[in-house]
């Protein structure tokens, strides 16, 4: 057996994280009927990819005809009163009706106004748009359109059935703003900076990685004492969901910390161990967490850590020493 002494010291290598697939408020919408109504025809499932101003739905209600009848109503009244109106005033002029008159047309006038205002501002909610309205083409269907490009993500409604202004309908994700939020160590945040470099797999699909960039470093410190890196893809992965999980591997070089050989670490049923001399020829076992590694060291995040510094491990041969932990554990 050979041994050495585990040292304090800085080292370059890879920080191993978990993180998920996430998307921040600006690229996720959700779309949802302003008047309510019984939807009529959608041809979406989860999945398909829309252009902004797509449209995604139609939506049916006696409602919508009864808003453009006072619309266009309000109007033809507006356009009656801004004649009558003009009338008056020339009448005002001449003196030949009284002021108080004139200011009635005038009141009547502003009200029908800010009334017709208000039915455009509501037909403009339903995709109706004002200024090309007319009786002839008046319709009891509005559409709803996607307010940005991006994949379907939910729906929530189906043929016949009746929304309200509450529900909502489909949301829509934006895949140029999908990003990994990376979970991070209180103590190790001071490792990471803007802009380093790192690899992303996806817990469904191992078999592929993807390069990221790190994007932000999180300051506000969650009650477990954890931050996020917010990381993007250099080319963002396809199908993927808000919330999926993920691996990281980010290359860092670290705070001073408990250096301990690499060759020193073995593995067994999936936990890493290595093995301390307490006595003469006598060594003992302990499983360590790893936090970050190079070809030459690991990094640990045993809370007991700093009590190893000085003490004797084995570095070579600390297989024979594990294969005698196997039999003990048979």
């Amino acid at each position: 057996l050979v041994l050495a002494p585990i040292e304090l010291g800085r080292m370059k290598g890879t920080a191993h994280l978990n993180g998920v697939i996430d998307v921040p408020p600006t690229g996720i919408a959700s779309v949802s009927m302003p008047l309510g109504g019984y939807v009529q025809d959608i041809n979406l499932i989860p999945g398909n990819f829309v252009k902004k101003g797509a449209v995604l739905a139609t939506v049916k209600d006696p409602a919508f005809i009864q808003l453009q009848e006072n619309y266009l109503a309000s109007k033809a009244k507006l356009t009656y009163l801004q004649q009558d109106l003009d009338r008056q005033k020339l009448l005002l002029n001449q003196e030949a009706v009284s002021k108080k008159s004139y200011q009635q047309i005038q009141a009547d006038y502003n009200a029908i106004n800010i009334q017709l205002r208000a039915l455009s501002e509501q037909l403009k909610l339903i995709n109706i748009q004002p200024e090309s309205l007319t009786p002839e083409n008046m319709t009891s269907l509005v559409r709803l359109t996607a307010p940005i490009s991006g994949y379907i993500t939910k729906v929530n409604i189906n043929r016949g059935k009746y929304v309200t202004p509450s529900d909502v309908l489909l949301e829509i994700m934006d895949p140029n703003d999908i990003h990994a939020a990376i979970t991070i160590y209180e103590k190790d945040i001071a490792n990471f900076k803007v802009g380093m470099k790192g690899t992303v797999t996806l817990t469904q699909d191992p078999s592929k990685s993807y390069t990221v960039s790190i994007l932000a470093v999180s300051q506000n410190i969650n009650e477990d004492k954890t931050g996020l890196l917010h990381c993007h893809f250099e080319n963002t992965p396809k199908n993927v969901l808000p919330g999926m999980f993920l691996t990281a591997d980010i290359v860092v070089e670290t705070n001073e910390a408990v250096l301990i050989p690499a060759e020193a670490v073995q593995r067994f049923q999936g936990k890493d161990y290595i093995f301390i001399q307490t006595a003469t020829n006598v060594f003992e076992a302990i499983e360590i967490q790893v936090r970050q590694s190079n070809e030459s060291f690991v990094t640990v995040t045993n809370a007991d850590v700093n009590a190893w510094i000085g003490k004797q491990i084995v570095v070579k041969n600390a297989y024979s020493l594990l294969g005698k932990l196997m039999n003990k554990s048979e």
